[in-house]
């Protein structure tokens, strides 16, 4: 999906008035979710996520634009063929990889150390495995364009046979430490063989976002912090600068587990 991700991701801050208000109300706090499989009693195909894929990261300031992406990820998907809303998964993005490429300069390199320590992902040059991953838990799928991929017409892709379906997926999201629930309209191809039939076993699954998963980042508790980790004041400077929100397109592929 193109912008985990999370994340499936992410990066910089809270909110913007003269100081970040410190009267939000946070999400609750998290250390992990319950991963999300398919019912035992279904027909399902397993999944496992290319490490390799990417989330894109769009987060508007009043002065400063920033752009990034991550670059790698984790987790599974199960897909039950006769009935797509009953397919789960679990998805994670390492927001240790979110880079910035704001300035397209060398100063894109500081920012992407000042955003990897505001997340708590790198801190004083050090992988955080507790904040690392922005993680989605898929607890339900509905509005699917069809819910029985044996059914879905296939389209020419290079040299594949593509079935693409249309959905939305929910669950629960834990980044920074804390659990939301997020809702992501996505487009999901299932890749195969030419000539394959159309209960076979796809050689690869891509799910693309259709619209950015917006994540408020003070309800994540996101906030400025030197290049130890330790919390420091909110200047004028940085309110300008610091988006409220990221907005998140996700790019991932997954190919049948071994």
């Amino acid at each position: 999906m193109r912008n985990a991700a999370l994340l499936i991701v992410l990066a910089l801050s809270p909110v913007g008035c003269s100081k970040k208000d410190d009267s939000t109300t946070l999400a609750p706090a998290a250390t992990a979710l319950a991963s999300s499989q398919a019912a035992a009693t279904t027909k399902a195909w397993h999944f496992a996520i290319d490490p390799k894929g990417v989330t894109h990261v769009d987060m508007p300031g009043v002065t400063e634009h920033i752009l990034g992406d991550t670059s790698a990820a984790d987790g599974t998907l199960d897909v039950v063929p006769a009935d797509l809303s009953q397919s789960r998964g679990t998805i994670k993005v390492d927001l240790s990889t979110f880079t910035t490429h704001t300035f397209g300069n060398s100063h894109d390199a500081e920012q992407t150390e000042h955003a990897r320590t505001w997340l708590e992902a790198v801190v004083d040059g050090k992988t955080n495995d507790a904040m690392r991953w922005a993680t989605l838990a898929i607890r339900s799928i509905d509005g699917a364009s069809a819910t029985d991929l044996g059914k879905v017409a296939p389209t020419k892709d290079g040299g594949d046979d593509v079935r693409t379906v249309s959905m939305t997926v929910h669950g629960d999201m834990l980044v920074h430490g804390h659990q939301l629930q997020k809702d992501a309209p996505v487009d999901v191809a299932f890749h195969y063989a030419p000539g394959s039939p159309a209960d076979g076993v796809p050689t690869k699954v891509t799910v693309k976002s259709r619209q950015p998963l917006r994540i408020v980042l003070k309800d994540v508790d996101v906030q400025p912090r030197d290049t130890v980790g330790a919390l420091t004041a909110w200047t004028t400077r940085l309110i300008s600068k610091v988006a409220e929100f990221a907005d998140v397109t996700v790019d991932l592929s997954a190919t049948p587990k071994l």
